[in-house]
């Protein structure tokens, strides 16, 4: 069996004033879309931000020495990655309207070519960083199978000469109607996009969706009632609908034979 970590879970942080650092994380954290929890731990206290992917928790330490990131055992930087460079502007439009003494936002060639960050210090001296996704990161995500090699795979992979496309071939509606629900079928997936065909029964079900993905969607065939965000949408053929990653949504009716093409689009995770 393949053993693969998703994605660090949490990182403990220690600070000197547990009150001081929550009062500087607070608007912090919430400013960059966070929720907060107080549990206490083996009677101790501890801040939790709760993150989609990620928990950043702070704990009393038991020493008062300031942050050395230099030391061994110690963190020397934590960075929190955004979608874009967009992001990280508005994320330090919000730092600085907190008071807070963030760097301005650039690009770090030294790190990579669209290495676009912003970087501060808590009160302890830990340095925080906020980066915007990279190209190289996304490789990384989209193309993770074909990395098989455990030393410098990326620069591997890009030595080797690049598949080309296979050439593939179908018609859009050649497919059955199925007799409840909806028929989902990828047509085509290309690196982070997978375009997909869908066809509706007139009983699609009344399930939620929330994907981690953006989507765009055209009613090819038929007629549909969807519900996004609490609004209901009219489609008849033709009508599209840009459904971001995370916007809760729903089928509230179609007609049978409903037929849909999909464009699914992975975001940073």
């Amino acid at each position: 069996m393949d053993l693969h970590v998703l994605r660090l879970d949490h990182l403990y942080v220690t600070v000197r004033d547990l009150a001081v650092s929550e009062r500087f994380y607070d608007p912090v954290m919430q400013a960059l879309g966070f929720k907060k929890g107080t549990r206490a731990i083996a009677g101790e206290p501890h801040v939790h931000y709760l993150g989609r992917t990620l928990q950043y928790s702070l704990r009393p330490s038991r020493s008062g020495d300031r942050a050395d990131p230099y030391a061994t055992g110690s963190v020397h930087h934590v960075c929190f990655q955004l979608a874009d460079p967009s992001a990280v502007d508005e994320a330090y439009r919000r730092l600085r309207g907190l008071a807070v003494d963030a760097s301005e936002p650039k690009l770090y060639p030294e790190y990579r070519p669209d290495y676009y960050a912003t970087f501060f210090e808590d009160p302890d001296g830990i340095r925080l960083e906020l980066v915007s996704d990279t190209a190289g990161r996304r490789l990384v995500r989209e193309r993770w199978d074909e990395l098989t090699d455990f030393v410098d795979p990326v620069a591997k992979l890009l030595a080797k000469p690049a598949k080309p496309t296979p050439v593939v071939r179908g018609n859009l509606f050649d497919v059955a109607t199925p007799d409840t629900g909806e028929h989902f079928e990828p047509l085509a997936k290309l690196r982070g996009t997978t375009i997909e065909r869908i066809v509706s029964s007139a009983s699609p079900g009344l399930d939620a969706y929330d994907q981690a993905q953006d989507e765009w969607v055209v009613l090819v065939r038929g007629s549909a009632q969807l519900e996004l965000r609490s609004e209901t949408l009219e489609l008849s053929a033709g009508d599209f609908v840009l459904v971001p990653a995370h916007t809760p949504h729903r089928v509230l009716s179609t007609s049978a034979g409903a037929l849909w093409l999909a464009v699914h689009v992975a975001q940073s995770a």
